[in-house]
């Protein structure tokens, strides 16, 4: 079978030398847990999850193990009723039983429902009964999320909760089916009831918007190896890799990114489960002691790194040697930090949930550009349009397309035929990001559609600006919106987090204000900024600038 590390093009001398050699390999027969599991080069003896809880709990699986529990929990939930087409909703984080019911689910032809931990009870009840969901995974101490909602989704069947063997613990008795149970009841081997077809549903993702409920983002199997890009944003995985990412495995970034598509490479993955909210120190010793070698880092969290000064000889043991950042654009003077402070080689991937992973970076084949968000990574399509959904011209702003063509653009909205219609513009499936292309073909993101700022008959894309504020000593980061004006219908202010030991004063208001001016043109400085301690944020990692908008619209109709 034809994996997704076949869709890599080697000795390509550039991206564009890899475009003209590409070619979309799609077998008709494709299945995502065999190409994560199942292949030649999986050497079953050695380790492909490597598993670290904060209360020191470790745990690894090998290839050959990860395949028998697979297969093992697959005939498990056959025997609870479970069949290709039904959607089960795994509510856990980062741990081996996550990684388990994923593949099992693939092996039987279901559809897995990833649900954030950070999500409460309305949010789990609304996805669970819009999905008609018949099963779910949980750890022991969010069961009680269900109290109230399990009688109201008519559909759900079975509560499985984690028990805690399969992640190193002593185990424990839960309240529901427990998971360490059913794995050693399954049988090792699992036949499917049919041949796997690369237009099988296999994973169903809500993603919330502006407006109204989650959309839920149906993708089939195909899906998976549109992530070819992975491959070159690492400047291409090779052995004695060993990947991780903070990054949650409820969301494209973390499950995606940073487990499904990396284990076809033969990769192994480190998973860390943790309670406590993001420790940079934790984070560094964590990657020291495992030898991780590459990773994806949002940008919050490079920014929390940051703050670490000489990371390199407080921690002289790292192995890291490339990372790839996305969610939101780094800015330039983000990015040199990570090469020169961190050490590392540094990538960007750009994409969403409905269409991921397909504008990019890759540092051994082009020199690294600082401003753009890279150009699209081998054999897709991408094009910037307008309203109509046609292409607009190079160092014009307009909306970044993607070819409704390419295999990693998802297949529908769940039961959501209205937001269908939206989502796509002719050819191209539109992702709700304002941008431009250059002559070379390299993307520059402008931000959000409804992030744009319109100043004094300018429209200005506020992931410039925080570029700049960005590289003002004293600044950790920063977020731009537009408020109204009388006299240029929107002004810029900034909101400014500075770091530790950096005072917030007049002067640094000035400089940030001055240097902004300079750098960029008169019109899109800030003419307001505000300190603040820390943003409002997405699930995802990402500002909410929507939010900061809102609250200073109803602190500006206050005080007028």
């Amino acid at each position: 079978m034809t994996g997704l590390k076949e869709l890599t093009v080697h000795g390509a001398k550039s991206i564009a030398d890899a475009h003209a050699k590409h070619r979309w390999v799609i077998p008709p027969d494709y299945n995502a847990a065999v190409d994560c599991l199942d292949r030649p080069f999986h050497d079953r003896s050695k380790i492909c999850l490597f598993y670290e809880d904060d209360e020191g709990h470790t745990a690894t699986y090998t290839w050959g193990q990860m395949i028998v529990a697979s297969n093992k929990f697959a005939n498990a939930l056959r025997g609870l009723g479970v069949g290709r087409g039904d959607v089960v909703a795994v509510h856990t984080p980062q741990r081996p039983e996550t990684a388990i019911i994923h593949m099992a689910l693939y092996r039987i032809g279901a559809i897995g429902l990833p649900i954030s931990k950070l999500f409460g009870p309305d949010a789990i009840q609304y996805r669970l009964e819009h999905s008609a969901a018949k099963a779910i995974l949980m750890e022991p101490e969010t069961v009680g999320k269900l109290d109230g909602v399990r009688q109201s989704v008519a559909t759900l069947k079975h509560v499985i909760v984690c028990g805690g063997k399969a992640a190193g613990l002593p185990g424990e008795k839960v309240a529901g089916l427990s998971f360490d149970d059913l794995l050693e009841q399954g049988l090792d081997r699992f036949t499917p009831d049919r041949a796997s077809q690369a237009e099988d549903p296999f994973l169903l993702m809500y993603t919330s918007g502006t407006t109204g409920n989650p959309k839920g983002v149906l993708h089939v199997s195909r899906y998976l190896l549109g992530h070819n890009g992975i491959d070159y944003s690492y400047d291409f995985l090779r052995d004695g890799d060993l990947y991780y990412s903070m990054a949650d495995w409820a969301w494209a970034g973390g499950l995606l990114d940073g487990l499904l598509a990396i284990w076809p490479y033969g990769t192994p993955v480190l998973a860390y489960r943790s309670k406590a909210r993001f420790d940079p120190e934790v984070t560094l010793r964590l990657l020291e002691k495992y030898g991780a070698t590459v990773g994806l880092y949002p940008p919050t969290a490079l920014k929390s790194l940051r703050e670490i000064k000489k990371p390199r000889e407080r921690f002289k043991d790292l192995k890291l040697r490339c990372i790839v950042s996305g969610a939101e654009p780094v800015s330039p003077e983000l990015a040199r930090w990570v090469n020169e402070e961190l050490k590392v080689g540094f990538n960007q991937g750009f994409g969403q949930t409905e269409a991921n992973y397909f504008i990019g970076t890759c540092g051994a084949l082009e020199p690294y550009k600082l401003e753009p968000l890279g150009k699209p990574f081998p054999g897709h399509r991408v094009a910037v349009v307008d309203s109509e959904g046609q292409p607009v011209k190079n160092r014009d702003v307009g909306e970044i397309a993607i070819s409704r063509e390419s295999p990693v653009v998802m297949k529908e909205y769940w039961k959501n035929p209205e937001a269908m219609q939206e989502k796509f513009k002719g050819e191209w499936c539109v992702t709700g990001d304002m941008g431009f292309a250059d002559d070379e073909g390299y993307v520059y993101f402008q931000g959000r559609g409804d992030d744009v700022i319109k100043t004094s008959g300018y429209r200005v894309g506020p992931a410039e600006i925080e570029a700049k504020v960005i590289e003002v000593k004293g600044v950790a980061s920063c977020a731009v919106i537009g408020v109204s004006d009388p006299q240029r219908g929107q002004a810029i202010k900034a909101f400014v987090k500075v770091l530790p030991g950096t005072e917030k004063s007049d002067a640094l208001i000035r400089q940030i204000q001055e240097h902004v001016r300079r750098k960029l043109a008169a019109h899109e400085y800030p003419r307001e900024i505000e300190f603040i301690d820390e943003f409002p944020m997405t699930v995802t990692g990402k500002v909410r600038r929507r939010d900061l908008r809102e609250a200073e619209e109803k602190k500006r109709k206050a005080t007028h």
